[in-house]
């Protein structure tokens, strides 16, 4: 306990750091109540096809306080995203990905919340669940030789049926547990190598201790989140974000839905996955993408606030994700798919550029 507390209160921290260090103890404070809330949902779920949408309208029409609960989990996937989203964009800025351990834990949690979000929408067995799960699992088919026995190991069948549901709810119960874990090493290795700071100084020289200085600014951070959360609940409880209005109809495999979509915050690799005519090409500009994304970690380019080209192609990198995210909502159709590859395309020559 005596580690714990020293590690929490007197850490030496450098005193330039600002409000945007704030977002990964924000993180941490989504992903507690996230995890508490599916907890409590779990309680009425049952991963059964047959009653797993049933037991979502349950929910949230008879039992007591159940559409809080509900909209508790809802609203915090998407604001763990726009938190994460923004964290990430703080660490190209300071250029915290030069920290390898810290960058690639960073990765895998991103990686595995993105996974664990993914199943949690296929969950609730509506029209868009069942057909979102069809289409990206039926992704894992483009790998050669074994692409059609991993996606029938995935499926536990011939189609996305129950073993399928089974096996998300149980994978959805898992990855959080990891990413758990993910995080105490991620906070491990913080405290050991130091944080950045808006300056690109790693200086012992100029530092104060956690407490007090920065616990108040993470107690602001806290009630902030807190009070949008319940803006969001008091005027906004039946809104789910981006869910289509299509999940709220139960599953129906010979019902195609007209335009199949994930969740905002997967669009702008769905929008670069359905640019490129060819399944593979998609899949492989997706890959090239995420893995020059990981391997910044061997850029030793200078810190990006004193470099206004640095910071162009940081902000240029955020507007084509915007674009790409907007685009994912639009049908695959002349022109939308043609953007789509143009700033999928930009994204990529970008990252080689950061």
């Amino acid at each position: 306990m005596k580690k714990i507390i020293n590690n929490i209160f007197f850490i030496p921290t450098p005193s330039n750091i600002s409000l945007m260090w704030n977002f990964g103890s924000m993180l941490g404070v989504s992903m507690a109540i996230q995890s508490i809330s599916g907890v409590f949902i779990s309680m009425h779920y049952c991963n059964n096809t047959l009653l797993a949408f049933n037991s979502y309208i349950f929910l949230s029409k008879v039992i007591i306080n159940g559409m809080i609960l509900q909209m508790t989990h809802t609203h915090f996937s998407s604001i763990i995203f726009i938190i994460m989203y923004i964290h990430i964009m703080k660490s190209l800025l300071n250029k915290s990905f030069n920290k390898k351990m810290m960058w690639i834990t960073g990765n895998l949690m991103l990686f595995m919340t993105m996974a664990s979000a993914f199943m949690g929408y296929v969950l609730p067995w509506g029209q868009m669940s069942f057909w979102g799960a069809t289409v990206i699992t039926n992704i894992l088919s483009s790998i050669p030789f074994l692409g059609k026995k991993i996606v029938f190991w995935v499926w536990g069948s011939f189609s996305v049926s129950n073993p399928t549901l089974n096996r998300f709810f149980s994978l959805h119960f898992l990855l959080p547990l990891i990413i758990l874990m993910m995080s105490m090493i991620h906070l491990s290795i913080l405290h050991e190598k130091g944080s950045s700071n808006q300056m690109g100084i790693f200086s012992s020289k100029d530092k104060i201790y956690f407490n007090k200085s920065f616990m108040f600014k993470d107690l602001i951070s806290f009630m902030l989140l807190i009070m949008i959360y319940c803006l969001l609940l008091t005027f906004y409880i039946d809104f789910h974000f981006s869910m289509a209005k299509e999940n709220f109809f139960p599953a129906d495999p010979l019902n195609t839905p007209l335009h199949i979509k994930p969740e905002w915050y997967f669009m702008f690799a769905y929008a670069i996955l359905r640019s490129v005519p060819s399944k593979i090409g998609g899949i492989l500009s997706l890959l090239i993408l995420f893995l020059m994304f990981i391997f910044l970690m061997f850029n030793k380019s200078k810190h990006s606030k004193f470099y206004f080209f640095k910071k162009m192609m940081i902000f240029i990198f955020l507007t084509c994700f915007i674009i790409l995210t907007n685009m994912g909502y639009k049908l695959i159709e002349y022109p939308f798919t043609e953007i789509s590859l143009v700033f999928g395309l930009i994204m990529i020559l970008v990252m080689t550029l950061i």
